[in-house]
């Protein structure tokens, strides 16, 4: 009977644990779908408006789109990315791009159409300024924010996937976040290609505005696609109704479209993977390798080319390194997964006018660092010792009196003088210290007590008036 009692009270409390378990996860269930849920905020009907309202480039939106591209045209001239990033957040570009991803999200054609018109005009606005800016401007150097633009990857895809989704998402809410609008823009950065194209038209460079037009591309497309995804995951109602046949052939052109789109930037990011692990292989070879006795590396030049191949140079000074030490360094390149580069090796023996020619060209401003860095410690503590020495010397000179002038004074001054020392005494009362130039005066034995007393304050008096310090003593000896 006991163990009967017994073993139902041990199935009652693994039912009591089961059913708490099954509570506690179905509460973090849906706690977490609570949290990540966008459903329950969407304003359908005012997100709908919002957008359409943004598409169309008329009037106000074609004169800020202008000023915009020219802002950034400028930011990339000068290189200054606090000028671009406020070219972007005046820049009404996003409005179109995101009302092709609704419309066809919703199937409203109609939107579609006037979408796409917006975006070629403004695509054509922002090329045209940015052309004729770039054929006016009187700065013709490539800058770096110019060439960071040219060469789109998979990065530029993923940028533009998040940056759509968080767009959408934020656009569709009750209370659009300013924030994340900026946000996008700034990431994204669709003024920043367009007007990189209209540079490449300007000075014909087509590697240029192809370039920077495919990042266009990419960041137009997957915004797109992700505004379409994230409608579709809303469920926003349908404008127009079509059967599931036509629906999956949209769905199919969509897929097949992004892949086109991707597959470039695909190899561009490999390609980009393959340089960087090329460029730290051959810098941790000459690193490693070149640590030659009487032989530094004044400069060093890495080119990658997927094409053909990549091309070392180092440059060398100090003593000769022989054919065989050559020959050795290359086998070595093997280790490093540089077996398919070139490795060329100038140094002093190299009398060529060519080289000689390349030597000065290429190293000139290596050598000057070079030069600059170690002798740099040095001058460093050349001019801290000489500013310490002026500094003992200015304390010198406020210490020393002028001797031989103060004793000719004296003798003119006092007859009575047998004998004179200086000197600084230092005196104390046991609570604070002090350092007092003294005078030791010796004076002629016939004169009283009374005259040696008053003359010594007169002395007093006058040295203390004729050296600037209120602390000079004379002291009878």
């Amino acid at each position: 009977m006991e163990d009967n009692n017994r073993l139902k009270g041990e199935e009652e409390i693994k039912e009591d644990l089961k059913f708490n378990f099954s509570n506690f996860f179905l509460s973090l269930k849906n706690y977490l779908y609570s949290t990540v849920d966008i459903r329950n905020e969407v304003d359908y009907q005012g997100s709908v408006e919002a957008i359409k309202k943004d598409i169309d480039f008329k009037g106000v939106n074609v004169w800020v789109l202008g000023a915009s591209i020219a802002i950034a045209s400028i930011g990339l001239n000068v290189n200054s990315t606090a000028v671009i990033i406020g070219a972007m957040l005046v820049s009404p570009l996003m409005g179109p791009i995101v009302g092709i991803g609704l419309s066809i999200g919703i199937n409203d054609f109609k939107m579609l159409t006037r979408s796409l018109k917006s975006l070629g005009t403004a695509v054509f606005i922002s090329v045209l300024v940015s052309t004729i800016y770039f054929l006016l401007t009187p700065f013709g150097e490539v800058q770096s924010e110019l060439i960071a633009r040219t060469k789109p990857n998979l990065l530029d895809v993923m940028i533009a996937v998040f940056s759509g989704i968080a767009l959408i998402i934020a656009k569709t809410q009750r209370g659009t976040v300013a924030s994340v609008i900026f946000g996008v823009a700034i990431a994204t950065a669709l003024m920043p290609p367009l007007c990189t194209a209209g540079y490449g038209l300007a000075n014909g460079n087509w590697d240029f505005f192809f370039g920077a037009f495919y990042l266009f591309l990419i960041n137009s497309v997957f915004i797109t696609l992700s505004t379409w995804v994230v409608v579709k995951y809303l469920k926003f109602p349908l404008t127009t109704y079509i059967d599931e046949q036509r629906q999956k052939k949209v769905k199919n052109y969509i897929l097949v479209f992004s892949l086109l789109v991707i597959v470039p930037s695909g190899f561009t990011f490999w390609n980009t993977i393959q340089e960087s692990i090329f460029k730290s292989n051959a810098e941790k070879f000459i690193a490693e390798q070149f640590q030659l006795e009487g032989t530094d590396v004044i400069n060093k030049k890495v080119t990658y080319n997927s094409d053909s191949l990549s091309l070392i140079e180092v440059y060398l000074i100090g003593e000769i390194i022989t054919a065989k030490t050559e020959n050795e360094l290359r086998k070595k390149m093997v280790n490093y997964e540089l077996d398919k580069a070139k490795l060329k090796i100038y140094q002093s023996k190299d009398n060529s006018n060519e080289i000689a020619g390349k030597l000065s060209a290429e190293v000139k401003s290596g050598i000057l660092e070079e030069i600059y860095k170690k002798n740099e410690a040095i001058m460093n503590d050349k001019e801290a010792r000489i500013q310490f020495l002026e500094e003992e010397l200015i304390r010198y000179q406020s210490d020393t009196i002028p001797f031989n002038a103060i004793k000719n004074e004296v003798l003119v001054q006092y007859k009575n003088v047998t004998g004179m020392a200086y000197g600084k005494t230092i005196s104390t009362n046991f609570k604070i210290q002090d350092t007092i130039p003294s005078f030791f005066i010796r004076w002629d034995s016939k004169l009283t007590p009374e005259e040696i007393k008053e003359k010594k304050l007169s002395m007093q008096e006058w040295l203390r008036v004729r050296l600037n310090n209120p602390k000079v003593r004379v002291v009878n000896y």
